[in-house]
């Protein structure tokens, strides 16, 4: 039997600690986590490299990095593994305490900014095993594709109209606000007519292509209105400190517009009564319906959801 029939003698342990290894990125590290000697980690790496004939880790200054075909191997071991626990962890005997699974989440930003310091809080309590992996809903993402073959575990959208594809529930409303520089010649606290917001320029982290999914966009068009977006910035937390010096505009969740607004060097505007409100969906695939850890997973986002006050005035379940 050649290496290559027999996996090269890797075992799953093996492939454990490579991605513990090419994740911490230290010998020492992994050692403390699996409680074993840091020579007996040293050597198993050693034989890694052999067998992938690669370093897979080298020192840069104080620190280890991934050489190119060690982040290529990283993101194919993390796969397997995942694949594995998935495998043998059948959904009848899921137990969020000793779970090792991945749970992958697509969140609008502007939820994800309070959302995620709880649910991270909560995992490290009820699924301290279990990894997080955050993304961000956009159209260019491949979402509705990721979701169909399984890449996701659950989204939170804020798009005006749920993809029909998808199962839903209402998760929350949040009241929307329009931040300026302090300086806009609007003062603090005007209500905005629709011919006010429409004549404003907007900063917006929807890209362009994005805007069928951009919850502001998509209740313009409604509408029958096309606001003016001069900038699309991806990094929704650059956006505030662009405001300054420009007669620009953001929209967003009043509750941040208040936590950014703190310093003075910015000041809230009231949307137009036709743009007051903003919902939030938590979204799965119908094959997601019955399984017992995404029961779970749905069950916890929108327990915290509830318990939290996250962003806004929870939904009641219809």
């Amino acid at each position: 039997m050649n290496g290559r029939s027999n996996f090269f003698g890797l075992s799953l342990h093996d492939l454990d600690i490579l991605r513990r290894l090419l994740t911490v990125r230290s010998v020492s590290g992994v050692a403390t986590q699996l409680g074993q000697s840091q020579p007996s980690i040293s050597a198993i790496l050693r034989r890694l490299r052999d067998i992938f004939g690669d370093p897979l880790l080298v020192r840069s200054g104080q620190k280890m990095v991934l050489t190119e075909k060690g982040m290529l191997v990283s993101a194919q071991v993390e796969a397997l593994m995942n694949g594995f626990v998935e495998l043998l962890e059948s959904d009848e005997t899921f137990d969020p305490a000793t779970s090792e699974r991945t749970i992958r989440i697509a969140a609008a930003t502007s939820f994800e900014f309070f959302l995620v310091p709880h649910l991270i809080t909560e995992l490290s309590r009820i699924a301290p095993r279990c990894r997080l992996e955050l993304f961000v809903p956009t159209l260019q993402s491949g979402l509705e594709t990721e979701r169909e073959s399984g890449g996701l575990d659950a989204i939170v959208g804020n798009w005006p109209v749920p993809p029909p594809h998808l199962k839903h529930m209402p998760l929350a409303t949040a009241e929307l606000a329009c931040l300026v520089c302090a300086s806009h010649p609007f003062p603090a606290g005007t209500q905005l007519t629709l011919e006010d917001y429409l004549r404003l320029g907007h900063i917006s982290p929807s890209s362009p292509q994005d805007l069928s999914i951009s919850p502001i966009d998509g209740m313009l068009a409604r509408l029958g209105h096309e606001r003016r977006v001069v900038i699309s910035v991806p990094d929704y937390a650059i956006i505030p400190q662009l405001l300054a010096g420009t007669q620009h505009a953001f929209t967003v969740g009043r509750r941040y517009a208040e936590h950014v607004s703190e310093g003075g060097k910015l000041k809230i505007l009231l949307m137009p009564e036709e743009l007051g409100v903003m919902a939030f969906y938590l979204l799965w695939h119908e094959r997601s319906q019955s399984s017992r850890y995404h029961r779970w997973l749905r069950d916890t986002i929108r327990r915290l959801v509830r318990e939290r006050d996250v962003l806004a005035v929870p939904v009641d379940r219809p």
